[in-house]
C-alpha cells in the first residue's frame, strides 16, 4: 500500500461522541449500531450500487450498501480474519494493530509497531505482519509475544514488506517496495519464505513497485500488483514455490487484494473496489468514499466484504461468498477449528445478570471442543479493556486436565484459581462495570501442550504472569465475547472494574 501523510477528514456520516479519534478507541462501544443509527439513509445513498446482470459466476442480487464501521485512523490496512472471526487490521502511521469482532465492538490489539501493513494468520492462529518501517516481517502469537521470521536478504535489510498472502504448505510471499524510505535492496521485489522460515528466495525482480498480492485456494496461481507500473499480473506457482509464466491480468494497479468463492479478484483502486472474473474480464466496482487500501471477506456466512479505506472501515453485503478454505490475505490458513460456546449466552450476546455482581456473581458455564490431540491441559481468562493501558481481569484458571472440555455453571474445584484485579485474591470477581454504557467482556480458553511452569506462588498469578507462562505452550486459543450494561445508581460512580 502507499502511505502518504493526509489531512483526516470524516466522510461518510457525523460521528458521534466516543467513537474512535486519532486512532484511539472507547473501550466498550458497539459502534456498528451507533453509526447505522446515526445516519443509515445518508450513508446507503451515498455509496449504493446498482445492480448487474446476472453473469455467470457472479450475481449482485441487490444493490449493494456500504456501511461506514469506524474512523478515524491515520492509514488503515491489512484487514485479517481470525478463526473466531475476528477481523484485526492495521493503522501503519499509529503503529497499532484493532480488532474488530462481528457484533461491531472494536478493541485495541497491539501498538508500539512501526509501519505495520499487511496482516495474515497462519495456521497456528499466529498473527504474520509486514512491519515495514522495520524492514521486516513478524509474527505475533496469541499472548502478543513478537517473534521475527525474516529481516534481510544476501546481507541487506528488507525494504519496507508491505502485503503478503500464506500458501497452503504455510510459506509467505511478501511484497517489498519502497515508499517512505529509500531502496535498501537491489530492487523492489517480491519474496517467498519457506514453511519453517528457514530460507528467503526472490521470486520477482522486474516490477517498479510491487504492492497488493493473492494465491489461490489450490495453490496454483498468484496474483501481484504492480503499483508503480499500473498493472497486475498472474504467475503459476511451481512445485519449488517459483513462479512462472507471467502474464499481465489487468492493466490495473492495486493497492490490496482478495478473491471470492468463484476465483473472481477484488483490486483495490482510487476510490473504489474493482471486481474482475479469473480471465480479466471487468465485472463490477464498488465506489468507496476514500481510496480503499485492502480487502477482505468476513462474516458467519462469508458474505460480507470487510474494507480497509485509509481513515476509515467500511463493510458491504455480497452476495458470493469468500474462498472456500481461508488461504487469502487476511484470513487464517487451515484453521484449528478449537471453539468457544456458553449455553447460557450467545456470541456477542448479553450476559444474564446472575453472573455479575448484581446476580449471584456465578461462573459461567462453558464449553470448548475442536483442541489438538497433543493437548495437555487448558487455561482460562476473563478480561475486559477499559482503555489500552487499562485491562481489567475477573477470572484466571489454569491447570484445567486436558480430559475436561467443559464447565458447569458456578464450577469449583476444576484447575487452579490465579488472582482476580478487583480484589486480587484467588478468586473469581464478576463483572461489576460502574460506567456508562454497555461493557464487552472476553472469555479465552487456551490449550496448551504442558501445564504452564510458574515461578511465583499461586497468591501472585495473574492474567499476565499466567499468559507469560504460557506463551510458548499454547496450541490453540477461542474467545467468547459477551456484554454487559449496569444501571447506574444514586451512589455509583463512572468506574470500570
Amino acid at each position: 500500500m502507499q502511505y502518504a501523510k493526509y489531512v483526516f477528514i470524516l466522510i461518510a456520516i457525523p460521528f458521534v461522541a466516543g467513537i474512535v479519534a486519532c486512532g484511539k478507541v472507547p473501550d466498550t462501544r458497539t459502534l456498528m449500531e451507533t453509526l447505522i443509527e446515526s445516519s443509515a439513509d445518508e450513508t446507503q445513498e451515498l455509496v449504493t450500487v446498482t445492480p448487474m446482470s446476472k453473469m455467470p459466476g457472479f450475481n449482485f442480487s441487490q444493490n449493494l450498501n456500504l456501511v461506514p464501521v469506524i474512523g478515524s485512523y491515520q492509514f488503515a490496512e491489512g484487514p485479517a480474519t481470525d478463526q473466531n472471526g475476528n477481523v484485526y487490521f492495521s493503522d501503519i502511521g499509529a503503529g497499532m494493530i484493532y480488532k474488530w469482532s462481528l457484533v461491531g465492538n472494536v478493541t485495541f490489539f497491539l501498538d508500539g509497531l512501526n509501519g505495520p501493513n499487511g496482516l495474515a494468520f497462519d495456521g497456528s492462529g499466529n498473527l504474520i505482519v509486514c512491519e515495514g518501517g522495520n524492514g521486516r516481517v513478524i509474527s505475533i502469537n496469541p499472548n502478543g509475544q513478537i517473534t521475527v521470521l525474516t529481516d534481510m536478504y544476501n546481507g541487506l535489510r528488507f525494504n519496507e514488506p508491505n502485503d503478503l498472502w500464506i500458501d497452503p504448505q504455510g510459506g509467505i510471499y511478501f511484497t517489498d517496495p519502497a515508499y517512505q524510505s529509500p531502496v535498501v535492496q537491489e530492487g523492489e521485489d517480491v519474496y517467498y519464505l519457506s514453511p519453517d522460515y528457514s530460507k528467503v528466495m526472490r521470486v520477482i525482480s522486474d516490477m517498479v513497485k510491487p504492492n497488493g498480492i493473492v494465491g489461490t485456494d489450490d495453490g496454483k496461481t498468484l496474483y501481484v500488483a504492480d503499483y508503480g507500473a499500473g498493472q497486475t499480473f498472474a504467475y503459476d506457482i511451481n512445485g519449488d514455490s517459483t513462479l512462472s509464466t507471467k502474464r499481465l491480468f489487468v492493466s490495473t494497479g492495486s493497492d490490496g487484494m482478495t478473491l471470492d468463492e468463484y476465483g473472481n479478484v477484488y483490486l483495490t483502486t482510487p476510490n473504489q473496489v474493482q471486481i474482475y472474473d479469473a480471465s480479466g474480464v471487468h465485472l463490477k466496482d464498488i465506489p468507496t468514499p476514500e481510496n480503499p487500501t485492502n480487502v477482505t471477506f468476513v462474516g458467519e456466512d462469508n458474505q460480507t466484504l470487510f474494507i480497509t479505506a485509509r481513515t476509515a472501515v467500511y463493510t458491504v453485503h455480497m452476495s458470493e461468498n469468500g474462498p472456500q478454505s481461508s488461504n487469502n490475505p487476511g484470513t487464517s490458513s487451515n484453521s484449528s477449528g478449537f471453539t468457544l460456546i456458553s449455553p447460557e449466552v450467545v456470541e456477542g450476546g448479553t450476559l444474564p445478570v446472575e453472573y455479575t455482581c448484581d446476580g449471584a456473581s456465578t461462573t459461567l458455564a462453558l464449553t470448548w471442543s475442536g483442541a489438538s490431540a497433543k493437548t495437555q491441559s487448558y487455561a482460562i481468562i476473563m478480561h475486559h479493556v477499559a482503555s489500552p493501558e487499562d485491562i481489567h481481569w475477573y477470572w484466571v484458571l489454569y491447570n484445567i486436565p486436558a480430559d475436561v472440555t467443559r464447565l458447569t455453571k458456578n464450577s469449583f474445584g476444576v484447575g487452579t484459581l490465579g488472582t482476580n484485579s478487583v480484589n486480587d485474591r484467588n478468586e473469581y470477581a464478576p463483572p461489576c462495570s460502574k460506567g456508562l454504557g454497555s461493557k464487552v467482556y472476553t472469555y479465552t480458553v487456551y490449550a496448551l501442550s504442558a501445564q504452564p511452569q510458574l515461578s511465583v506462588p499461586a497468591s501472585q498469578v495473574n492474567r499476565a504472569v499466567l499468559l507469560e507462562a504460557i506463551r510458548d505452550i499454547t496450541l490453540a486459543s477461542a474467545e467468547l465475547h459477551v456484554t454487559y450494561t449496569r444501571k447506574l445508581g444514586i451512589n455509583q460512580t463512572q468506574i470500570s472494574y
